[in-house]
Order: C-alpha cells, then structure tokens, then sequence
C-alpha cells in the first residue's frame, strides 16, 4: 500500500527543481508522486555535460533537505527535435522552456 507523506513537499521541492531554470541546457523539470515516491525527470540538451552536473548537484542538495520523501531523479538526454514529453507521460511540468 502506498504511503502518503505526512507533509506535502510538492510546492518546495518544485521551488528547489525551478532552479535549474538557469542553467540553459537543461529544457525541463516535470515531476510526479507515484506510489510513495517523488519522480523526477530533467530533459537536457544534447547530454550537456555542465546541465548533467547541475542537475546531480541539486538531487543531492534536494535528498538532504527533504530526508523523508524517497526521490527517483532521472536525468534526460534530449535528442535534437525531441521534447521531455516524448519520454514522459503524466507527469507536472516544473518548468518548460518554450512553453
């Protein structure tokens, strides 16, 4: 049976992911609970090596700021024409650049 968790982190966990907005290789953040775990997938350009880097940096920072909530982050390589969305089904948007 799924646990929910006692608190809802969506609002500071998706503040915490928005921040990789800055880097301009990384093209999306969506996320989504699925049973009693936190999803993460991050789309980047072109297995950009400074956005794979950032996005690892900020699972770790995430994971220790918010022990209680299990992550599963799964970084993205986007394929020139090919959007997060080709790879990831209902699921919320974090950030969506274009959008």
């Amino acid at each position: 049976m799924p646990t929910v968790p006692t608190f809802s982190p969506v609002l500071e966990v998706s503040a915490e992911l928005v921040s990789l907005r800055q880097n301009g290789s990384v093209e999306a953040v969506y996320f989504k609970w699925l049973d009693d775990t936190y999803v993460v997938w991050i789309g980047i350009c072109n297995d950009d090596s400074s956005a794979r880097r950032a996005a690892y940096r900020l699972e770790d920072s995430v994971s220790e700021k918010f022990p209680s909530v299990l992550f599963d982050f799964h970084v993205v390589a986007l394929p020139e024409g090919k959007k997060i969305q080709d790879y990831v089904s209902n699921a919320q948007v974090v950030f969506q650049r274009g959008a």
